[in-house]
């Protein structure tokens, strides 16, 4: 995922802004005339409902992503007094300020994928933030139906720079899914260089401690950095966790929260054996990987009800509300395809 713009609701211009953007970039894409029609609209929209519930206290972002394919996605997230019902808010001619109410039931028709989450300030007691945040997405082509895993991914660096010390590398496979996240010491360039210059890294065979342990052989003579390899397994319904240092994984099932964190030490540099964890994977389980970028105090109950929906969203909510300002931030966040289930 790449963020390509951030731009505040209010006013005119920033409207102009998202779209010329969004045409540049749909245009670039390959998209056709209708899904570029398609996107302009529901950009309309997110920028009025921000408008009219959130009184401009919002901000939409455009993210290109490219796994499990290509796409284009739209994210709007306010800081309003949010939505007590958001299944009723979808229904065309549901308003509550006099219009005809079809705004978010017509950003859901357009999109290929969609995820609407509201945390009214009602509810939001165990957490610092309130409104609604909306995430649309928007495919070149519609992706492998037999792809096992849905995926989200937030990365974004510090101050928004050209160079991020964070970095994801998924690979996937028809029943397997494995990544590598990683967190180059310090941020900036050459926090940057450190992961860049691992290269494409993950292959299909070697063990997960196997290719940690390559990976801290490569980094010799660099800066160093923390890291962890995960693998989920929809064959034997396992995941495998290697990491080291000064990252974490959240397992999210059955109502219950694991943290999983690693022994202390650096890549490339001094640090103890490297640790494997093996846990039970079930279809309706959620993992959540992150950078020390992303704050670590979230409960279940920080979010409620964000769990169940689309990891994507969940990726761009928890980085949006719970990243870190001061550093290079990032999050994976998988679970199984349920339509590969049916």
């Amino acid at each position: 995922m790449k963020l390509l713009i951030e731009q505040g609701a209010k006013g005119d211009s920033g409207l102009v802004l998202l779209r010329s953007k969004l045409r540049a970039v749909s245009r670039r894409m390959g998209f056709s005339d209708l899904k570029r029609e398609h996107m302009e609209l529901v950009c309309n929209e997110m920028v009025t409902n921000q408008n009219k519930y959130a009184e401009g206290n919002g901000l939409v972002q455009i993210w290109e992503a490219s796994d499990p394919a290509p796409a284009l996605d739209l994210f709007a997230f306010d800081y309003g007094k949010g939505i007590l019902n958001v299944q009723n808010a979808i229904q065309d001619g549901f308003t509550t300020a006099g219009t005809m109410g079809k705004g978010l039931g017509a950003i859901k028709r357009l999109s290929d994928l969609c995820e609407i989450y509201s945390l009214p300030v009602e509810h939001a007691k165990d957490s610092d933030w309130h409104g609604t945040a909306v995430w649309s997405r928007f495919y070149q082509h519609n992706p492998d139906p037999e792809y096992f895993h849905d995926l989200g991914v937030y990365s974004r660096a510090y101050q928004d720079s050209t160079f991020n010390g964070d970095l994801i590398q998924v690979r996937t496979g028809a029943t397997r899914t494995r990544w590598l996240h990683m967190d180059g010491l310090g941020h900036g360039r050459e926090a940057a260089e450190v992961v860049e210059g691992v290269g494409y890294f993950l292959d299909d065979e070697t063990p997960v401690d196997g290719l940690m342990q390559r990976l801290s052989t490569k980094l010799q003579g660099t800066r160093g950095a923390v890291a962890m390899i995960c693998e989920v397994d929809n064959i034997s319904h396992n995941m495998t966790i290697c990491g080291v240092g000064d990252m974490v994984a959240h397992l999210i099932s059955k109502g219950d929260k694991k943290a999983i964190s690693f022994s202390p030490g650096v890549l490339g540099h001094a640090h103890r054996s490297l640790e494997t964890f093996n846990y039970d994977f079930p279809d309706q389980a959620l993992l959540i990987t992150a950078s020390d970028g992303l704050r670590r105090s979230m409960t279940l109950r920080t979010f409620p009800d964000l769990w169940r929906l689309h990891p994507q969203v969940i990726a761009l909510v928890l980085g949006q509300v719970v990243g870190r300002h001061n550093d290079d931030r990032s999050a994976l966040t998988i679970r199984v395809n349920q339509n590969t289930r049916k």
